[in-house]
């Protein structure tokens, strides 16, 4: 009965993942299938929290979560004060006092024609799990995929190059935002490179791909920023204005006689402009800052008395001016949009007019597309803001403002949609709050430094005479980094691949590769002193069974350390196998994550594989239904899977990790297949 009720819970969870039902965006545990999860919660203690078998401490201990773990809760409160919640393969209890952050779960009633829309649009899973939650709740809301023609890998590269994304460089932003690429760092002076007046610096491309994903940004908060920001008094009004402007310089009279309020004249900008006035004011807060502190609108500055410049147009360091200077150039010059803008208002109808000629109507008509120019064809220019927190500082305004708009009102979302979208998002704002020093700052050969060296090249080759059996690297970065992979190193003949690996003080890595290609010689040349020459040391081979390709594959789930090192097979050499943790391994199961180490006649090392059992993705040696649901988990987008465990997770072997590879570990366990190693 048992095995039974096992075999069903398998078959409901790829049930569930097939039909895209009962996933509501939680961690979702497959075990506790048969009752609905009601809150979700996170874990608030600074050890472990106890997990136990009823709801009290009287009950035993049956494991515990660690910090900030996720948990779903099946149960309300217990009137002492404890959640039932879903715990490995089944259920446990836990005191409410150590959770925060209880959520109920959003109930998604299945939609069959919002999901066929869904997928004739062609929305990635990982998109769907999302706009299913919104859908929920504003069931009138309209999502459009707006499929670009360039790769994911292709725009991040572009908006990350050195000047076109920044962010501030003030105390209160870590040194792990800031790129410290070629021309983003002066090494020489140890400083960022200012790339606008008030020291905005280059973003590092981690934090660019952040602001940039969509995936991020699908929620309750952040969905405004792909809104249409075209003016519609149907959704716009001065009520919803008005919450934009409540707390700001903005929120009382106006300075001049033209308006009674600074609400009056947005509202009057957008009319003309086309433009929704939610964004004019959100606009003008960014750039000016709430308390209107920016310089552009002073109306002070000496040259340009009188001149105001509240969107900032034109607002760059160019020419040897200022940012503020040289925008209030424009704003001073004579031409269309009202210039000059010698009045505050005509600084903000004349600059709300440049905003829907420039970007609203020609196709940058939201906050995501105002930033980041991946829409129109002069693709990564014409943005309006290097800001890359810009759109989303802006949108938290907007989402202010349409709190006055009914929730049934039908709000249309042009979302995104790049080439070659990773299944996953991986992206994450940086933790470490250490420099983005994973650079070399010097890489010498026997005391002699490499040909060309460059911080900035990462791969380097030389020859040396067949009379070289061994060299010395020596690499040296700044004192906050670490460098491994230097040291003496034994050459073989031909090629010897060599890779250094940077550790930068936010414990990003960087590697650099240097091929040392050895000459084949004869006779005495490795021996130039004379007498007899040196025995030559035979390289060692793998005589084996098991495959090797980057990887040894394979291995039998259950096969011992013994029976793998007779069945691996060395000539000329020796075998020695390490466990994931770095350690030499002499007994128990081969697992993935285990690596084999091939050492020649003088025990230097020349080879080394890691050991992969495919559909054992948590290195325990075992497929069980703990490696399920690490599949299934990844599927969904709750944890990632990477390195030795998105191979091992790749069941089917077809480089790909598909609800295919979930199928074939759950016939696995079903006994139906067994999965090939």
């Amino acid at each position: 009965m048992n095995k039974l009720k096992k075999y069903l819970s398998i078959f409901l969870v790829i049930t569930l993942l097939i039909t895209g039902m009962g996933i509501n965006g939680a961690v979702f545990n497959i075990f506790a299938a048969e009752e609905k999860v009601l809150y979700t919660a996170t874990v608030n203690v600074d050890d472990a929290l106890n997990v136990r078998a009823g709801p009290g401490t009287t009950y035993n201990t049956i494991g515990s979560l660690k910090p900030n773990a996720t948990v779903n809760i099946y149960s309300e409160k217990t009137d002492n004060g404890w959640y039932k919640i879903g715990y490995g393969t089944g259920y446990g209890y836990v005191s409410a006092d150590y959770l925060k952050n209880v959520k109920p779960v959003l109930e998604y009633d299945y939609d069959a024609d919002f999901e066929t829309n869904l997928t004739k649009q062609g929305f990635p899973e990982s998109y769907k799990v999302k706009l299913r939650e919104l859908h929920a709740n504003h069931p009138n809301w309209i999502f459009t995929a707006d499929h670009l023609s360039m790769t994911w890998a292709e725009a991040v590269k572009n908006e990350s190059t050195v000047g076109k994304s920044l962010i501030q460089n003030v105390s209160s932003t870590p040194d792990s935002y800031k790129s410290m690429m070629k021309d983003a760092y002066n090494w020489d002076k140890g400083n960022y490179i200012a790339y606008d007046s008030g020291n905005w610096v280059t973003c590092e491309p981690d934090l660019v791909a952040y602001y940039m994903e969509p995936r991020n940004f699908l929620n309750e908060n952040y969905i405004y920023m792909f809104l249409d920001q075209s003016y519609n008094p149907n959704l716009q009004n001065s009520e919803g204005l008005q919450k934009i402007l409540k707390g700001t310089f903005m929120e009382g009279e106006f300075p001049e006689d033209t308006y009674e309020t600074w609400n009056d004249v947005i509202m009057d900008a957008a009319k003309q402009s086309g433009v929704s006035p939610y964004v004019l004011a959100a606009s003008i807060i960014i750039e000016q800052g709430t308390q209107g502190t920016g310089g552009s609108i002073k109306g002070t500055i000496k040259g340009f008395e009188g001149i105001y410049n509240f969107f900032n147009v034109r607002a760059y360091a160019s020419g040897g001016y200022d940012a503020v200077t040289y925008g209030l150039m424009y704003a001073a010059g004579e031409g269309s949009l009202g210039r000059p803008w010698n009045t505050r208002a005509k600084s903000i109808i004349g600059g709300a007019a440049h905003y829907a000629n420039g970007y609203v109507k020609r196709g940058q008509d939201t906050l995501y597309y105002k930033k980041y120019n991946v829409i129109t064809p002069t693709y990564y220019i014409n943005q309006y803001m290097t800001n890359v927190q810009g759109a989303y500082l802006e949108t938290g305004k907007l989402k202010n403002a349409y709190s006055s708009v009914s929730s049934d009102a039908a709000l249309t979302f042009a979302i995104p949609v790049f080439k070659s979208m990773p299944e996953v998002n991986s992206t994450k704002l940086p933790t470490e709050k250490g420099a983005n020093n994973y650079y070399l700052l010097s890489l010498k050969v026997d005391g002699k430094s490499v040909d060309n060296f460059d911080k900035y090249v990462n791969s380097y080759e030389m020859i040396v005479p067949s009379s070289t059996k061994e060299i010395t690297v020596a690499a040296t970065v700044q004192s906050t980094a670490s460098v491994s992979g230097a040291g003496k190193i034994a050459l073989k003949e031909g090629k010897n691949t060599i890779t250094l690996t940077v550790t930068a003080a936010s414990k990003k890595t960087a590697k650099y590769t240097l091929s040392v290609f050895r000459e084949e010689g004869s006779g005495d040349s490795g021996n130039p002193g004379g007498g007899e020459p040196e025995p030559t040391i035979p390289d060692p081979t793998v005589t084996g069974k098991y495959p090797i390709s980057t990887y040894v594959s394979g291995v039998k789930v259950g096969t011992t350390v013994s029976d793998f090192i007779k069945n691996f097979g060395v000539k000329d050499g020796t075998a020695k196998l390490f466990g994931a943790n770095g350690k030499e391994k002499t007994s128990g199961v081969i697992a993935t994550g285990d690596q084999i180490a091939v050492y020649d006649n003088k025990g230097v090392q020349r080879l080394k594989y890691n050991i992969i059992i495919f559909g054992d993705t948590n290195g325990d040696g075992k497929i069980s239904l703990v490696d399920l649901a690490r599949v299934q988990k990844h599927l969904l987008g709750v944890t990632t899977l990477k390195g030795n465990q998105s191979t091992a997770a790749d069941a089917n072997r077809d480089g790909k990790l598909t609800i295919l590879d979930l199928a074939r570990v759950q016939k696995h366990l079903l006994e139906l297949t067994e999965i090939k190693q």
